[in-house]
C-alpha cells in the first residue's frame, strides 16, 4: 500500500445508494511479450518517483525508437538492441545524464533495470491495452452525496492486465474514506474497480465505475456500502507526466 494506514469513521448513514453497475469484462492476455507498445505507471528515473510513460515502436522488419515522458518533458530514446522473441529491450536516453536501461518484459509489465549511471532504483510500468491503462498516480475529486460536498481525492494504482492493486483517499470532514482496491475490470473506455476500507476490525466495501475521457482521465460513480447506510457521488480524476 502506498499509504501507512487506512481506515474511515461514518459517523451517520445514508440510505440511497448508486444503482447497480455493469461490470466490464477484461480480454485474455496476449500469449507472449511484445516489446512495442506504451508502458505506464510510477517510475523511478534518477530515484526519484514521477508518473513515467515509455512508448516504443517498431517490428522485426523495422528500426526500433521511441519516447521516455516523465516531469513535464518528453525525450527521444535509442534502441541498442530487442531479443528475438522480445523479451527484453535494451536503449538509452539523455534527461541531464545518461541512461542506459535493460526493459525486461512480460505480456503486462516491462520492469527497467538501470544500467548506467550505477546505483539506481529498478521500477516497474505497466502494458497499456486497448489504449487505457490506471498505473500511476492521480487526483482529482470526489462528491459525496450524504454530505452534499466535494472534496480532493487521491488514487495511486498498479494495473496490469487484469491485476489490480492500490490505495484511493477522500476526506470528507465527517468521515475519510481511505481504502485498498483489490480488484478490477476493463473494457474498452469502460473501467471498473473495488475493495474495501477497514475500520474498527471491518471491511467496508466499495466500488468506482466509470469511463476514461482520454488517456490520462477518468470519471464516473462511486458507492460505500455500510451496514444499515453508507454513501455513493461522482469522481474524476487526472494523471500528469
Amino acid at each position: 500500500m502506498r499509504y501507512a494506514q487506512y481506515g474511515f469513521v461514518l459517523l451517520l448513514s445514508f440510505a440511497a445508494l448508486v444503482g447497480c453497475k455493469k461490470t466490464p469484462t477484461d480480454s485474455g492476455e496476449p500469449d507472449a511479450p511484445q516489446a512495442a507498445g506504451t508502458f505506464v505507471g510510477w517510475g523511478r528515473p534518477g530515484g526519484t518517483g514521477y508518473n513515467m510513460r515509455v512508448e516504443i515502436e517498431g517490428s522485426d522488419s523495422a528500426n526500433w525508437d521511441g519516447t521516455v515522458e516523465y516531469a513535464g518533458s518528453t525525450v527521444p530514446m535509442t534502441i541498442t538492441s530487442v531479443t528475438t522473441n522480445e523479451d527484453s529491450v535494451r536503449f538509452e536516453f539523455i534527461r541531464a545524464s545518461t541512461y542506459r536501461c535493460l526493459g525486461v518484459v512480460s505480456n503486462v509489465a516491462m520492469t527497467i533495470f538501470v544500467l548506467e549511471p550505477s546505483g539506481q532504483p529498478t521500477y516497474t510500468l505497466s502494458k497499456v491495452r486497448g489504449g487505457y491503462n490506471l498505473s500511476g498516480d492521480w487526483d482529482g475529486w470526489m462528491f459525496s452525496q450524504f454530505l452534499n460536498t466535494t472534496q480532493g481525492a487521491d488514487l495511486f494504482m498498479t494495473h496490469q492486465g487484469n491485476l489490480y492493486d492500490g490505495d484511493v483517499q477522500s476526506s470528507f470532514g465527517f468521515y475519510t474514506l481511505l481504502g485498498g482496491v483489490t480488484s478490477g475490470a476493463q473494457d474498452g473506455t469502460g473501467i471498473s474497480f473495488w475493495g474495501t476500507a477497514p475500520y474498527d476490525g471491518h471491511d467496508y466495501p466499495f466500488r468506482f465505475d466509470g469511463n476514461f475521457i482520454n488517456v490520462d482521465s477518468v470519471n464516473g460513480t462511486w458507492q460505500l456500502d455500510v451496514t444499515g447506510g453508507g454513501d455513493a457521488g461522482t469522481f474524476a480524476f487526472g494523471r500528469r507526466f
